[in-house]
């Protein structure tokens, strides 16, 4: 199975959705460390875009809609595995 470059990213960004909706249905470690925050100062220059932000960004969905969108499990997984189809036909 070969993928060029656009494949494989889709496939990450598909991956990346099933991985948030996982978390997001499970009290974890994993959920803990996503949705915490690290004590200490900022560092200097520009912010780096977030896990969540880039979330958000795929969906198209505020976080905090695309974390309840999460808990329908059967709903989100066939929201992620649609999304980047629809956006092949457009």
């Amino acid at each position: 199975m070969t993928l060029n470059s656009t494949e494989l990213l889709k496939f990450i960004k598909k991956k990346k959705l099933s991985y948030f909706g996982h978390t997001k249905t499970h009290e974890s470690l994993q959920k803990l460390i996503l949705e915490g925050k690290v004590d200490g100062s900022r560092g200097r220059g520009r912010r780096r875009k977030s896990w969540t932000t880039n979330i958000a960004e795929m969906t198209n969905m505020r976080v905090n809609a695309a974390a309840k969108a999460a808990m329908e499990r059967e709903s989100w997984r066939s929201m992620a595995s649609n999304l980047f189809r629809e956006k092949e036909l457009s």
